[in-house]
């Protein structure tokens, strides 16, 4: 009623005013304007609306005229005008402000999303309240919650008076609870059967054990994407002329229940006639036709014709021609249901690289960044080119996250700026503190590193660890651009003391040992390093009175010190996008370490690992890897020495088995304990799901696998079976934590023998996986 009785009165002050008989007042000269009433709009607002200046001659039939003005601006409940002597006397009535709005109830909604679409009719506050905003506010929300599937919303509103012309608005929002979705019926389709076309769909009827599926949630939005869905299934299977004749979504009375009806017309199915390329070509015809995934008798796909026009276009980039057009003109012969595909092509002008940039480092000096860009300033715009040099850019130790922006050069034609973004992660840590991990019991540690020193990108360890089985003291010092063109040195020293027989199922004995090296990677193409170096070890050998017998044995024959010059030489291919959590891509190498002759036991390992990660969906990754091992003595000798030998087994090799308890042991004659004794040959392997937890976005930090891990030791290459193979199922996680790598996996052995250790639950915290 409020809001009728206002609006008639307005009306009915706007008629008086415009009708005021002439001799209301005679025709006089404005000599000044007075505005009374006014308490929040400033009097120079309203002069500024009115028409009406100083000086000028007002009659009664300017009036009207003034009052609409005023009264259009929508500030108003109110406008009289008068005439005192040669003032101008205009008198508002001001309409209420919005002062606070208040939103109470149960909804799920972020109250800033509430407050934004509310907003963006007008409801805010600071803005000119009026009473049809409510009416307006139930209809926006019930827009919002509507496309939600949340039919069964109550609303309701109060408006509170406040001090200085002000009211208060009270929202109570009950949003109610999604409306299921109880059938889903598809009308027209005869080729694909309802079972097949809902599979394609998000929303449905979920099985009785996906208690946690939302699917029968229903959304208008959800709905639209489904409908495209079930386009894109027929389309992509040559039913070029199908389409989604009508949908019908049918509430039930009490707004809880979801009745969805979809009409189909699925035409007739289409394959490929002829495919053609025209336009200017600056790229050969047939080498753009051969990124065309579509020819004569293939069945029409609008998803391979989308992606061989991708290719034409990544094609063309890679000439440098970075913005081509390519348009696809489909003509359709109904009668012999066969498409012809014509693909036109407008390269625009070729582009080139101004400038290369980088933004958002605070700690690292450009030229780190700069010299791993593939693309160059000045050269042709390579997509390709440009997406290596970001790769490359994150895959170093300081950055977190890398993303590109390429923007066209003002007044330039054909030139373009490239800016990498930035995020880098702290590098540098000084870590006082301690650890346990199931492999090697409890651990202190002292360490210093930085793996971006001073800003140069190079890398300096040096660390004090002790456990219960190792006492070690190592610095590393690694400058990946030892010259300009990218050979990297390393530079290392490690003195170890170790106590295997607490906790590790290795052979009862005491060992010291020193090695000092270097080593030099020397790049041959982009993706290609050959790595070789040389050191100088000594090592020790303690016995105790549980010490195996062949160890003994070996130390009265040989002695219990070993010096030696020992040589690496590996080759690795890595195309991974990153070198922790990898998403995508191989890493393969082949090694070859050997002690030089002339040292006190000459011998040599082989080595070949492989590591794959193939991306199934945007958050899945399927990683496969794999590693061999074999070493023997050469000269003189012919088995590797006892404590060279390969191990296998626990968390960084096969989970669900102990650390190094794979492969053959001791017999009873040999040792009491029948520890294992390692062996001249290894083979593991593992293949896991890799996905990042729920709830969380694929960061670089954390992750979650399902993994199936196989392997053995043995003591002769000859002795390789596979049936001999242990294997392991289990789960894993690993994050990147603040206070250093932690990995945790459960593992259940699903291939072992009597005798076997096992170990469910693995960890480790503070090391490297």
């Amino acid at each position: 009623m409020r809001l009728s009785l206002t609006g008639a009165v307005a009306a009915l002050v706007l008629t008086i005013a415009v009708a005021m008989p002439a001799h209301a007042f005679e025709p006089f000269v404005v000599e000044d304007i007075e505005i009374r009433s006014a308490e929040r709009i400033a009097d120079g607002t309203i002069l500024n609306y009115l028409p009406v200046r100083i000086g000028e001659t007002f009659g009664p039939d300017d009036t009207g005229r003034a009052v609409r003005a005023l009264y259009d601006t929508g500030l108003f409940e109110d406008v009289r005008i008068a005439r005192d002597g040669q003032v101008l006397v205009v008198e508002v009535t001001e309409r209420p402000a919005i002062g606070e709005i208040n939103i109470e109830g149960d909804y799920s909604m972020e109250e800033e999303q509430l407050r934004d679409s509310l907003a963006d009719i007008g409801l805010a506050p600071g803005r000119i309240f009026e009473r049809a905003m409510l009416e307006r506010t139930e209809q926006e929300l019930r827009r919002l919650l509507y496309s939600q599937g949340k039919y069964g919303m109550e609303m309701s509103t109060e408006v509170r008076e406040l001090e200085r012309n002000r009211v208060a608005i009270d929202v109570t929002l009950r949003e109610g609870r999604v409306a299921s979705i109880r059938q889903i019926r598809i009308l027209g389709n005869s080729v694909f059967s309802d079972e097949t076309l809902k599979d394609e769909m998000e929303s449905g009827i979920p099985s009785a054990w996906a208690f946690l599926s939302s699917a029968d949630e229903y959304s208008r939005a959800k709905l639209e994407g489904d409908l495209e869905a079930i386009r894109s299934y027929y389309m992509d299977r040559g039913y070029i002329r199908f389409s989604v004749s009508s949908s019908q979504v049918t509430i039930t009375p009490d707004k809880k229940d979801i009745y969805i009806t979809i009409n189909v017309d699925e035409g007739k199915k289409y394959s490929v006639r002829d495919v053609s390329i025209s336009g200017n070509l600056p790229v050969d015809e047939d080498e753009l036709l051969e990124q065309v995934e579509l020819g004569e008798g293939d069945l029409f796909s609008r998803k391979t014709l989308t992606a061989s026009r991708t290719a034409i276009s990544d094609r063309l980039a890679q000439a440098g021609y970075a913005f081509a057009n390519v348009n696809v003109s489909p003509r359709i012969d109904e009668e012999e249901q066969k498409v012809d595909l014509e693909f036109f092509v407008d390269p625009g002008n070729r582009v080139y690289v101004r400038r290369v940039t980088f933004s958002g480092h605070t700690s690292t000096e450009d030229r780190v960044y700069r010299r791993e860009l593939r693309q160059m300033e000045g050269g042709l715009y390579s997509p390709a080119d440009l997406d290596r040099s970001r790769i490359r850019l994150q895959r170093l130790d300081s950055v977190e996250r890398v993303e590109m922006d390429t923007q066209p050069v003002p007044g330039e034609s054909g030139k373009v700026d490239v800016n990498y973004r930035i995020t880098e992660r702290q590098t540098g840590s000084l870590r006082l503190g301690a650890g346990f991990s199931s492999g090697t019991g409890l651990g202190f540690n002292i360490g210093v590193s930085e793996r971006n020193l001073l800003g140069t990108g190079q890398d300096l360890n040096v660390d004090i660890d002790t456990t219960e089985i190792n006492r070690t003291v190592s610095v590393r010092y690694t400058d990946p651009y030892y010259t300009d063109w990218g050979v990297s040195r390393t530079l290392r020293f490690v003195y170890r003391e170790s106590d295997p027989n607490d906790i590790l199922d290795t052979t009862d004995y005491f060992s010291d040992s020193a090695d000092i090296g270097f080593r030099f990677g020397v790049p041959l193409s982009e993706y290609d390093t050959l790595r070789y170096g040389l050191g100088f070890d000594g090592i020790r050998i303690r016995t105790t009175d549980s010490t195996p017998q062949p160890i003994e044995d070996f130390i009265d024959t040989r002695g219990n010190e070993f010096l030696g010059l020992n040589g690496t030489v590996s080759y690795s291919r890595d195309s991974r996008n990153r070198t922790i959590f990898a998403e995508r891509g191989t890493l393969q190498t082949l090694s070859l370490d050997f002690a030089l002759p002339g040292s006190d036991y000459e011998y040599y390992k082989i080595g070949y690992s492989f590591e794959n990660y193939l991306p199934i969906t945007d958050r899945l990754v399927l990683s496969t890897s794999a590693r061999l091992g074999y070493g023997a003595g050469y000269g003189e000798e012919e088995d590797l020495p006892f404590y060279r030998r390969y191990y296998a087994g626990g968390i960084r090799s096969v989970r669900g088995f102990s650390g190094n308890s794979l492969g053959p042991r001791y017999t009873a004659d040999e040792a009491a304990d029948q520890d294992p004794k390692g062996g001249d040959f290894v083979s593991t392997g593992s293949i896991e799901l890799v996905f990042p937890p729920p709830f969380t976005e694929q960061t670089g930090q954390t992750r979650l696998s399902a993994f199936v891990d196989f392997g053995n030791v043995f003591e002769d290459a000859r002795d390789f079976e596979t049936g001999s193979l242990r294997a392991s199922a289990g789960v894993a996680f690993n994050w990147r934590s603040p206070v250093g790598p932690l990995s945790i996996s459960l593992a259940e052995p699903i291939i072992e023998e009597s005798g076997d250790d096992t170990e469910r639950v693995q960890f480790t915290i503070g090391t490297l996986f």
